[in-house]
């Protein structure tokens, strides 16, 4: 443009100086010399003049040219302020005042796109957004790893590459071609089950179509469920049996039995024995409800846990002692004072010794051994978990029947019993692993346990040292 100007401003200097020219030569015969020399003169300088006007207006038009250049690549730095008051020096302002407002709205778009963005990576849902060919236009961290997609890239590639679930196919044409599905669910993994809810909607942009597809984690909720079905099924149960003992017995009495004196006894003696039990499972699910629900307080104080070994040692001997069953106490004199509550801890224990006593055939043995640091267990097994040094790990032992490696997973769930006929028989209700199991969280520890069939069990849990 530079040059077309330049050379339009040329030709049109050159053909006014040829009519000059032409008109002075057909009067230089008239006029003296000098004036003639004067008017070439002038002529020279009017020629320069124009000159330099005509390149600095095309250098003005030619910033002028760069800088919409720039604001149509995104560069947005404007020119500097122009003072010579003219349409380019207007033109110039406007151009600077547009590349302004649009580095404002590009930037605000900037900051939204990049705050959008980063909440959807941050959700814990699983966020997809597909356009009307079904290729995939966005889908968080979260989506990725739920398909296993973590360093694939999801941008351009269809959906059925990267999705391969057949019913999520399905809601998402089906969001595709205008309608909102109903939210469905979808359950992956074969070892560990996922379940997730499903959300899609179509999604309309002026011309372009496309649909979002949320994936929210419900497995949590699913296993809730499921908890709460076992749990009402396992109380059913477990009351059932005392219950029904309890009704078969007093309606026997009361047809005539009780006259009987050599059953009448024995009848009421086994219905006490029901209603013992039935109280039993009643304070123990009354304990454990007010445990999950928060609302067991820890008394937290230092204590002698050698004290609390001996005194539930004691509690338990005359037990011993009909078993045939010899218990043995491994506490070194430098054992630390814990912080607990010295009752909570007691029935911490005590839970231990009696499933201990109960599991363990006539003859056998059982011990309890505290250390302030882990190592090595009396099976030759290395715990899975070592002490740190602000706690103490007390063992409860026993030499009995062991739990197979199946059950030792859940052996700290509400009802679970390894051996349910000699748990009843024994007048256990099946929750006191699970009350210990929270009574030791509610302290800060932990516990788990190791054990192998025919070769006996080992129980930890952990106690913080006091401070």
């Amino acid at each position: 443009m530079r040059n077309n100007l330049l050379w339009k401003l040329g030709l049109a200097f050159a053909a006014l100086a040829l009519g000059f020219l032409a008109i002075l030569d057909f009067y230089s015969a008239r006029l003296p010399r000098s004036v003639t020399l004067a008017t070439l003169i002038l002529l020279a300088l009017a020629s320069g003049i124009l000159l330099l006007s005509a390149r600095l207006f095309s250098a003005r038009v030619d910033r002028l040219k760069k800088l919409s250049e720039r604001m149509a690549n995104g560069d947005f730095r404007t020119l500097p302020p122009d003072s010579t008051g003219d349409a380019l020096a207007e033109l110039r302002s406007t151009l600077n005042r547009t590349a302004q407002h649009l580095e404002r709205t590009m930037s605000a778009l900037e900051h939204e796109r990049n705050r959008s963005a980063a909440i959807l990576t941050s959700m814990a849902e699983g966020v997809a957004v597909m356009d009307a060919q079904e290729r995939m236009v966005f889908c968080n961290q979260a989506f990725r790893h739920i398909f296993g997609l973590e360093s694939a890239v999801c941008e351009g590639r269809p959906m059925v590459e990267l999705v391969r679930e057949p019913e999520l196919l399905t809601t998402v044409r089906r969001a595709l071609a205008g309608a909102v599905p109903e939210p469905g669910e979808l359950e992956r993994g074969t070892v560990v089950r996922q379940s997730f809810r499903v959300t899609a909607s179509p999604l309309q942009a002026g011309e372009t179509a496309g649909a979002a597809l949320v994936l929210h984690d419900i497995t949590d909720l699913r296993r809730l469920e499921r908890v709460r079905r076992d749990f009402v099924a396992n109380v059913s149960h477990e009351f059932k049996t005392p219950l029904t003992a309890i009704q078969g017995f007093a309606e026997t009495l009361l047809g005539g039995a009780l006259e009987d004196q050599n059953n009448n006894r024995r009848f009421l003696e086994i219905i006490r024995a029901h209603a013992a039990r039935l109280a039993r499972l009643t304070d123990d699910l009354l304990e454990l409800a007010r445990i999950e629900a928060g609302r067991i307080e820890i008394d937290r104080r230092d204590v002698s846990l050698a004290e609390i070994i001996e005194a539930c040692a004691d509690t338990t001997r005359p037990r011993l002692e009909h078993s045939k069953l010899e218990l043995e106490l491994r506490i070194p004199p430098d054992l630390p004072s814990v912080s607990a509550d010295p009752r909570r801890l007691r029935e911490i224990l005590q839970n231990l010794l009696d499933n201990a006593t109960q599991y363990t055939p006539r003859g056998g043995r059982i011990w309890i051994e505290a250390r302030a640091n882990g190592g090595e267990s009396s099976l030759g097994v290395v715990s899975p978990v070592l002490s740190r040094a602000a706690s103490v790990v007390v063992t409860v032992g026993d030499s009995g029947i062991g739990i197979p490696y199946s059950d030792q997973q859940r052996i700290f769930e509400r009802f679970y019993r390894v051996d349910a006929a000699r748990s009843r028989e024994a007048g256990g209700t099946g929750l006191g692993l699970a009350i210990t199991k929270h009574l030791v969280e509610l302290h800060g520890g932990r516990i788990w346990v190791e054990s192998e069939v025919g070769r006996g069990s080992e129980f930890y849990f952990t106690v913080p040292v006091s401070i």
